[in-house]
């Protein structure tokens, strides 16, 4: 990874020194040695001037010193103040303080971002990452019974979909960190080039091992891709325009749950499931060309760093930990209740090692401080983040529940094939696209996006219970107006996490920031599959004797839900489907309770308008 952050910007001359008296004149002079603290939400930043009392310029038309130079003067104040404070803290605050005086755009100043046809290309190869992404987790279903026939490998499936996920959850606080220190611009295009290389594992793969393994490659790579999209938005685009663009990178999502088991059957069935990995190779080339030409690297302070003192602001231990407490947690999520009962030693003794291993990363945060790769100032001290963390887990749990089981309702219980169950979800992914877009243009034109929390999660909630109500005879009108509503309610809220730590963070904790929401995003939706899986099989396994006699559940449980009809006497189906109508139903019960949660926790976002945020040398918000 580069070094330098910029792509040889011009810095601002010495007329423009950010000490002029146009900024210090508004405020109250302060004498030497004290700090002035203005209220920027949660955070109390020093105030500028301050620094021109510590440091009085004598001669307003000389060159006027660079930010760096006085960032370097506080951090000698601080020592002689804290002698006991180590070197590597020493560092860190000074690159801190280097950053917030760094030469980035303020919020009021939207002449120095993309604007015409790069913006419209950088979105488009940004939109198309995104997608590319999210596909990849769901284009895989439909292609994984044609793959455990070419390996003979039916014990491997759980694994084609949770290495992928294990390290694109557990990286993502990482990158965050290497977003903050590192350039964005090249990691982001590092990231795609792994990713890339992930597909081109799994696409030539010759055996289950090698697919495996290109998944965990590809995860990597995608770990590091939505929380990079999100922080070059954030280097792009105006503050107050930014939701309709974080609404666009948010509804792929939606659109890859929809047209992924549509895409994977048709490609599995007319060319060949290797292709399922081939479509991300051009898709990925546009977003490497988009990004490398029309993204101006930002220019920060911090890139004086040495590559070596960038490295040591990474907490390497602490993601080591963190990896580790996440892949026990998964593991445990992909054994319990199917692979294994949940009182076999390997799904509790994984269940035991993610408390002990989650302790220690929590104690190792509170150390670190703001080195660590969750820094407790961002993420337990500033309101917004920790709201906007829960809110976006529960929601992705109540979310990719109805992604991933609306499809059994209509391939089991109504009888259609893959596709025509990806074509009937429809209604789901327009709706949230759609609200999305318009919930983001809405937030840009009126800026205050909490109540857009308040009505998405609670329309979304009652979606949810709407959903929970379908039968085994339930109108075509029923399923399509109640995906309607709980799409609506979904994509008016899905984004705002996104967009509310771009408003409370400064430009400097932005990176960590975007990759704490998708973390707890991802986390959840990985958290949610595992538990509707469990309650699914379990309720269907009971529900089948009820209403049959002579069927075996274990064999509807293994047949899958486009076989049930198969391995099911005619005089027995109807009672068979009346107990998977209940099991996919049940299954909804999280999704209603998650959405409520969310809803809850929706109440304690702070009221910010995506219009009030002035930044001041990229200072917090």
């Amino acid at each position: 990874m580069h070094d330098r952050d910029g792509d040889g910007s011009p810095t601002r001359h010495s007329s423009e020194h950010p000490l002029s008296s146009g900024t210090c004149e508004r405020e109250k002079w302060t004498p030497p040695g004290e700090t002035k603290v203005k209220d920027y939400g949660d955070s109390p930043v020093p105030s500028r001037c301050n620094l021109a009392s510590a440091a009085p310029l004598e001669d307003t038309s000389a060159v006027a010193p660079a930010p760096a130079a006085a960032a370097a003067a506080e951090a000698r104040n601080a020592e002689e103040n804290h002698p006991a404070e180590t070197h590597d803290e020493d560092l860190a605050r000074l690159a801190s303080m280097s950053t917030s005086s760094a030469d980035e755009p303020g919020e009021d100043d939207e002449s120095r971002y993309a604007t015409g046809l790069p913006l419209h290309l950088l979105t488009l190869g940004l939109t198309l990452s995104t997608f590319v992404i999210a596909l990849d987790n769901t284009i895989i279903a439909t292609a994984i019974p044609r793959i455990t026939t070419v390996f003979n490998s039916l014990d491997d499936v759980g694994w084609y979909g949770s290495s992928y996920l294990l390290t694109t959850t557990s990286l993502q606080p990482s990158f965050g960190k290497i977003y903050t220190y590192f350039n964005v611009k090249w990691t982001y295009m590092i990231a795609l080039v792994i990713f890339e290389l992930g597909s081109v594992l799994c696409a030539a793969a010759v055996n289950s091992t090698m697919l495996i393994v290109g998944r965990a490659v590809a995860g990597v790579g995608a770990a590091a891709m939505f929380s990079g999209g999100m922080t070059i938005v954030g280097y792009s685009v105006p503050l107050r325009k930014r939701p309709i663009y974080i609404g666009l990178l948010s509804s792929m999502f939606g659109v890859a749950s929809v047209v992924g088991p549509i895409l994977g059957g048709a490609l599995t069935d007319r060319v060949s499931w290797r292709w399922c990995f081939y479509i991300n190779l051009p898709i990925g080339a546009i977003a490497i060309a988009a990004v490398f030409f029309f993204f101006k690297n930002p220019v920060r302070a911090h890139s004086s760093l040495t590559t070596k003192q960038k490295i040591g602001q990474i907490d390497l231990l602490g993601a080591f930990f963190l990896i580790c407490a996440i892949v026990c947690l998964l593991l445990a999520l992909q054994w319990g209740g199917t692979t294994y009962p949940w009182s076999n030693s390997q799904v509790w003794g994984c269940l035991l090692g993610f408390g002990l291993l989650i302790i220690t990363f929590t104690g190792i945060q509170f150390w670190k401080g703001d080195m660590a790769t969750l820094p407790p100032r961002i993420l337990l001290r500033q309101r917004t983040v920790f709201v906007c963390a829960f809110f976006s887990a529960f929601l992705a749990m109540a979310l990719y529940t109805h992604i991933y089981y609306l499809p059994f309702y209509f391939q089991a219980v109504k009888g259609t094939t893959a596709e025509q169950s990806g074509i009937r979800t429809i209604p789901y992914l327009v709706s949230i696209t759609i609200s999305s877009i318009v919930v983001g243009g809405s937030i840009t034109t009126l800026g205050p996006y909490v109540p857009f929390t308040w009505v998405g999660s609670a329309i979304f909630a009652v979606g949810s219970g709407l959903l929970y109500s379908l039968k085994v005879h339930s109108s075509t009108g029923s399923w399509i107006g109640y995906q309607i509503l709980a799409g609506v309610g979904a994509g008016a809220c899905v984004q705002i996490p996104f967009i509310a730590v771009q408003v409370v963070l400064s430009k400097k904790d932005m990176p960590v920031g975007n990759a704490v929401a998708i973390f707890f995003n991802s986390l959840g939706g990985a958290i949610s599959i595992s538990i509707a899986q469990n309650i699914f099989s379990n309720t269907l396994i009971e529900e089948i004797p009820k209403y049959t006699s002579g069927v075996n559940p274990w064999t509807i449980v293994m047949a899958g839900a486009t076989h049930i009809r198969e391995v099911t006497p005619p005089a027995q189906l109807q009672g068979v489907l009346y107990a998977y109508n209940i099991a996919v139903t049940h299954s909804y019960i999280l999704s209603i309770a998650c959405s409520s949660i969310a809803f809850l926790f929706s109440l304690g976002f702070e009221w910010k308008s995506v219009k009030g945020k002035k930044l001041e040398m990229g200072g917090a918000a």
